[in-house]
C-alpha cells in the first residue's frame, strides 16, 4: 500500500513527514495563491527530509484545472476568482473544495490502495480532515494514535530546525488573501510586505462586477484600499503584534490543508 501525508508546511504536517515520511510520499496542493514564504518553505523541508530519509521522500505538487463561467481553465486560484468576480467566504469555501480537496483526490483516486494520513494532534481528537471521500484510500492519524499534541509537535520540529517561522500576517488562513485572516493582519502585510499588500489591493479593485457590487476580500466589508488609507496614518509601532502570535482558533482551520 503506498502511503502519502497531507502537506500544507505547517507544524504538524511537517512533523508527520519527519516521522513517518520514509517511504511515504507526501502531497501539496498548490492554489496558486500561496505566500512566497510558503514556496520557499517546501524547497526547504523537501531537501532537508530527503537527506533524513536517505532521498526516500519527495513533496507531490498537485494544482487543480477548473473551468470558470468565462470558459478558460484555470490551475490558480487566483483566476477563478477574477472571471466570477466573487470572494470565498466561510459560507462559500469553493477555494478549499475546488483548489485543495478535488486536486488531491483526483491524483489518488487511480493509485490503487493507499493510505492518507492527516496531521490532526491528540488534542484535536473526534475531528476529520476534509478527505476522507475516497473508496481506495485508508484514512489514517498518526499524530492522535501516538498521542502527541502540538507542543509535542513543536518540540520535534526544535530539533531538527523545522519550526515554522512565518510572519505575523501568515498566522492565520494559507492564502494571501484568506478571508480567516485578520484585519490586524492584513495591517501586518502593509508594513512587512508591502507589494503583497498591493497585489491583494489590485487583485481586489479587479473583481468589481459590473452592476459595481463590490466584494472585499475582509468579510467586514472593508477595502484593502481603506486600509491603505488607514496604515498611511499609523506608525509601525502602534500596531499590536503580540495578539497575531496568539494561537488560532481550532474554528479557523482548513482542516489538513492550510499551514498553522
Amino acid at each position: 500500500m503506498n502511503r502519502y501525508i497531507s502537506f500544507s508546511g505547517g507544524v504538524e504536517s511537517t512533523t508527520m513527514c519527519i516521522l513517518y515520511g520514509k517511504d511515504a510520499k507526501a502531497i501539496f496542493c498548490d492554489t496558486g495563491a500561496e505566500h512566497k514564504e510558503l514556496y520557499e518553505r517546501i524547497d526547504f523541508v523537501e531537501d532537508y527530509l530527503k537527506k533524513l530519509h536517505g532521498k526516500d521522500f519527495e513533496i507531490i505538487k498537485v494544482k487543480a484545472n477548473v473551468n470558470t463561467k468565462a470558459g478558460r481553465l484555470v490551475d490558480s486560484l487566483t483566476e477563478y476568482i477574477k472571471d466570477y468576480k466573487f470572494m470565498p467566504a466561510g459560507n462559500a469555501r469553493f477555494c478549499t473544495r475546488l483548489f485543495k480537496i478535488e486536486p488531491i483526490e483526483n491524483f489518488l483516486k487511480d493509485k490503487g490502495n493507499i493510505e492518507m494520513m492527516i496531521g490532526l494532534n491528540y488534542d484535536e481528537q473526534g475531528r476529520t480532515g476534509n478527505l476522507e471521500k475516497l473508496k481506495n484510500c485508508t484514512y489514517s492519524y498518526p499524530l492522535i494514535r501516538d498521542e502527541l499534541d502540538r507542543d509535542d509537535c513543536i518540540a520535534i520540529l526544535d530539533m531538527h530546525g523545522l519550526n515554522p517561522k512565518f510572519p505575523p500576517y501568515m498566522q492565520r488562513g494559507g492564502c494571501k488573501f484568506c478571508f480567516f485572516k485578520k484585519e490586524d493582519e492584513y495591517k501586518a502585510m502593509y508594513y512587512l510586505d508591502h507589494d503583497t499588500f498591493l497585489e491583494n489591493k489590485a487583485f481586489e479593485q479587479s473583481i468589481q462586477d459590473k452592476k459595481k457590487r463590490y466584494f472585499a476580500i475582509m468579510p467586514s466589508g472593508k477595502s484593502m484600499q481603506q486600509l491603505e488609507n488607514e496604515c498611511s496614518h499609523t506608525l509601525f509601532s502602534d500596531i499590536d503584534m503580540k495578539k497575531l502570535y496568539t494561537s488560532v482558533e481550532k474554528t479557523t482551520y482548513c482542516g489538513g490543508f492550510c499551514h498553522r
